[in-house]
């Protein structure tokens, strides 16, 4: 497995298990679109390849022969919450971005869409 990020984030990407690169080039058997690039993404694939995607309502259409699928989450409370615990015990890797009062969630939501955000917000009561 690959992780294809930017130059600053080798160590978070290794740390996870995988090779890292930089250079996305054309030709992969599969790619996992954790950044919602789309058809950026979709353009590595090899044909006949495969593309997964977390964007379920704007999945690109499907072209060279390439299976097109998109990760949907569905709310699990108690899965959710062993995750936390897991995350809290350490056993699951975090990147936090910052943490910010619950009062400048709309400011948060500005930035993660605008794009660039290295990691996710913690939202504090």
């Amino acid at each position: 497995m690959t992780g294809l990020a930017r130059a600053q984030d080798e160590a978070f990407v290794r740390g996870l298990g995988a090779d890292f690169t930089t250079h996305g080039e054309p030709g992969w058997d599969a790619v996992a679109d954790g950044a919602g690039l789309q058809e950026q993404a979709l353009a590595l694939v090899r044909d006949g390849g495969a593309f997964v995607g977390v964007k379920p309502n704007a999945e690109p259409a499907a072209e060279r022969g390439i299976a097109i699928h998109a990760v949907v989450a569905h709310a699990d409370g108690p899965r959710l919450a062993e995750l936390l615990d897991r995350t809290t015990a350490g056993e699951l890797p975090t990147r936090v971005h910052a943490v910010v009062p619950l009062d400048q969630v709309a400011d948060a939501h500005r930035a993660v869409a605008k794009g660039g955000v290295r990691g996710r917000y913690v939202l504090t009561p």
